[in-house]
């Protein structure tokens, strides 16, 4: 006959489980983690990709449903929007609830372009204040964000950067990179992420107006990631009209190998971004030699950790005037690369897995 604790599962809810995002991959690489010390647990979430139908499950078949003590189980709520229910149910449970926060994107970035969008992160800023009382430890991809937590009274809260989803490793397109090579002019800058309001997209053209008047007139700007809410690109492409900014293409997304192709020649990386819980496309730019120039938004500054080019304003000129240093100077951009591969090399050492198992530990305990 069996005695004592019952055998620790750990059981993670989420919103929404999304093909290759940032929190779609921690929640994987967590649950890889856990695997690896011996600790099983399933995925639910309200909404997933059709990639996900056999790797996760709607929260209504969490086996533990069906017990009111919940057993030996642990439940981590990965909270970065808000949730259909899901947060309700994990509040009202008796097993020990942990938290990992993504970060929440404030609305206001949201409200003059989809205000049902704004609506749900308002939302989601209000589910924590529900799950705070009941969390027995707390997880945050970084310091900007474990902030939050303890001044919502959660008292056992750690940084844990996030799993870095895998790097950009296919070989270049050929026939792309050349095509870049041979219709180059001038300064290549970069900016890779989801086209969506809190990236500062309307900054990054400002800057780059900027650029192409004072520093470069041949310079070319690549915007490569999924394309936004209709009404943000409508105001995307207005200002570009405006500025008179020919020489900016929002690619949409691009294959790997295409991503890899523009990693592989551009002249800067620039992120404009207000809003960071933390900068996953900064360390993809770090870990591809390319020099970052990046906005002091959210958590961009603890992302770089003292990498790349930080600068703490928004305003046009002064932004370019970095961007055509940095890809005027061999030297300097020589002296920023060696910096960003220190600071890769620091985030690849952080012993997440331990961290991740501790926690769940200690949720039980």
């Amino acid at each position: 006959m069996r005695s004592g604790r019952p055998r620790l599962e750990v059981h993670q809810f989420l919103p929404s489980l999304g093909w290759r995002d940032a929190v779609g991959t921690h929640t994987l690489e967590m649950r890889r983690a856990l695997a690896r010390a011996g600790i099983k647990g399933g995925i639910y979430a309200e909404e997933m990709h059709g990639e996900f139908f056999r790797t996760a499950a709607p929260p209504d078949a969490y086996p533990g449903l069906r017990s009111a003590r919940g057993g030996g189980n642990v439940l981590v709520y990965q909270a970065s929007t808000g949730s259909h229910g899901v947060v309700e149910m994990l509040a009202g449970r008796p097993e020990p609830l942990a938290v990992y926060y993504h970060n929440v994107t404030p609305a206001r970035f949201f409200e003059p372009y989809v205000p049902a969008a704004a609506l749900n992160l308002r939302w989601g800023r209000e589910e924590l204040k529900v799950l705070a009382p009941h969390v027995r430890v707390a997880m945050a991809n970084s310091e900007y964000s474990a902030a939050e937590l303890r001044e919502l009274g959660v008292e056992d809260v750690r940084v844990v950067p996030p799993y870095l989803p895998p790097t950009v490793d296919a070989a270049p397109n050929a026939d792309h990179a050349a095509w870049l090579r041979r219709t180059k002019r001038g300064i290549d800058v970069l900016a890779v992420g989801r086209v969506v309001p809190h990236k500062g997209h309307l900054h990054l053209l400002r800057a780059f107006a900027a650029l192409r008047a004072a520093v470069d007139p041949a310079a070319r700007l690549f915007v490569v990631g999924a394309w936004g809410p209709e009404d943000y690109m409508r105001a995307i492409f207005r200002l570009r009209e405006q500025l008179g900014a020919e020489q900016v293409v929002f690619t949409g997304s691009v294959s790997e190998a295409g991503l890899a192709a523009h990693y592989q020649e551009a002249d800067v990386f620039l992120s404009m971004s207000e809003h960071e819980g933390f900068g996953l496309p900064l360390v993809e730019a770090m870990r591809k030699d390319r020099p970052v120039v990046a906005y002091a938004g959210g958590a961009v500054g603890e992302t770089l950790g003292g990498a790349g080019v930080l600068v703490e304003t928004l305003d046009p000129p002064t932004v370019a005037e970095v961007v055509g240093r940095v890809a005027a100077d061999p030297g300097l951009r020589a002296t920023i690369v060696a910096g960003q591969r220190r600071r890769v090399e620091e985030l690849d050492r952080l012993p997440r897995d331990a961290e991740v198992v501790r926690a769940a530990g200690d949720a039980a305990a």
